[in-house]
Formats: structure tokens, C-alpha cells, sequence
């Protein structure tokens, strides 16, 4: 039986056992040592995302089980799908790294994600087929950076005293946001956002708490 991989937190926090992951089954904790895998085991048959709308509500109860363990502890969650033969193979792909994930844990531990996604009314507008060249595709650019620029002021500014860390990126069509909030500081964060208002021009979306993903920083060794 193989077996779909979640999250990994401390093994010193809370253990939960969740009763229907992506495929209906339960999902439960395995423990490593300093570490709690959060896994579910998986047939042939039970995993069968061919089809688009299979996927869409594997993803998302995956998803909604993250976010039942980043209500208790942090989790470092695995990319989905993350499929492994067995347990055993499990283990052994954790262990290699088991110190610096622990280490990435306890850094992050007590804290969970949201994520802000802006996008830009004209945009939505905007004839996507036609070119935009030369001095249009300059105004456009500056003016998407400047509305970047102060975005991240502002947010930075009214959620300065709940958020340990900002993170964001740049994609075509919006700009995001990853704001690291310690679990005991959410109330702060989201009242702060709520009274900030509007801004205009632009549309924001925000979701979580997540994970902490990206505040993991395994290039530097770390997790």
C-alpha cells in the first residue's frame, strides 16, 4: 500500500488523527524520532486523479487537513502529491535531512501563514490578445510598480505589530503577499487589515492560516 505524505511538525506537539484526507481515508501520525509525519495510506484505486474535477476535491480537502494541523502545531507540508511506496521509504527519505528539518521547525514553531493576492481592476479589463509595446508597456510597468510599492508600505505599516516576516512575489497577472504571524497574534493581523481600507484600483484576496511553506528556506541549508 503506498502512501500519500502531508506534513511534518516536532514530535513534542500536539498528535491528531484526522478522519478523511484527499481520498477518504484516515490520516495519521507516524513518529520519527524528533519528528511527526502526517500520512495517508493509499491504494491504486483510491488515487485516481484523471479527472479535473478529482482533483479539484483531492487538492482541496489535502489542503483542509493542513489546515486542521496548522491550527494545533507547524507543519512543513510536502508538495501535492507527494506519493511514496511505503512507509519505510518514508522514513528513510526523512531521515536523510530529520536535523535540519528539525531545526526549520523549531524556528517557525507557534507561527502560521497568510497570503494576499493582489490583482489590478484594469487588468481584469484590459484585452489580454492585443500587444502592448514600446512607451504603453513602460507606463503600464511603472505604474504596476508603484502600486506594489505602496501596497507593501501600507500592509507593512498597519500589521507592523503582528507580523514577524514578510515575503512576496511577482507573477504575470498579480503580485503576492506571505505575511509569518505567530498563532497568538491572528486576531491582531486580520483586525489590522480589516481597518486598513480600500485601495484603489486594486483588488486583494487574502487566505490562510497555511503552513508556513514559504518561510522554509532549504536553499541556505536551514530545512
Amino acid at each position: 500500500m503506498a502512501i500519500l505524505l502531508y506534513c511534518l511538525t516536532l514530535a513534542d506537539g500536539p498528535s491528531l488523527s484526522i478522519a478523511a484526507g484527499a481520498v477518504g481515508r484516515e490520516v495519521r501520525p507516524m513518529e520519527l524520532r524528533s519528528l511527526r509525519l502526517y500520512l495517508e495510506e493509499i491504494t491504486d484505486s483510491d488515487f485516481s486523479l484523471a479527472g479535473t474535477d478529482s482533483l479539484r476535491k483531492a487538492t482541496s480537502q489535502f489542503n483542509q487537513v493542513l489546515r486542521q494541523i496548522s491550527a494545533e502545531s507547524t507543519p512543513m507540508a510536502f508538495p501535492f502529491p507527494t506519493v511514496v511506496e511505503s512507509r519505510e521509504t518514508a522514513e528513510r527519505l526523512i531521515a536523510d535531512r530529520e536535523s535540519s528539518y528539525h531545526s526549520a521547525l523549531l524556528r517557525l514553531a507557534g507561527n502560521v501563514q497568510y497570503e494576499i493576492v493582489a490583482t489590478w481592476e484594469e487588468g481584469q479589463q484590459a484585452d489580454t490578445a492585443a500587444p502592448v509595446r514600446g512607451a504603453e508597456y513602460l507606463r503600464r510597468h511603472q505604474l504596476d510598480m508603484n502600486r506594489v510599492a505602496g501596497l507593501d508600505a501600507k500592509l507593512r505599516s498597519v500589521t507592523a505589530d503582528s507580523v514577524r516576516e514578510w515575503r512576496k512575489r511577482q507573477e504575470r497577472k498579480s503580485h503576492r503577499w506571505f505575511a509569518l504571524v505567530a498563532r497568538d497574534q491572528q486576531d491582531r493581523f486580520l483586525s489590522a487589515l480589516r481597518n486598513a481600507g480600500p485601495s484603489e484600483g486594486v483588488r486583494l484576496r487574502l487566505s490562510g492560516p497555511w503552513p508556513p511553506s514559504e518561510f522554509f528556506d532549504f536553499a541556505d541549508g536551514s530545512g
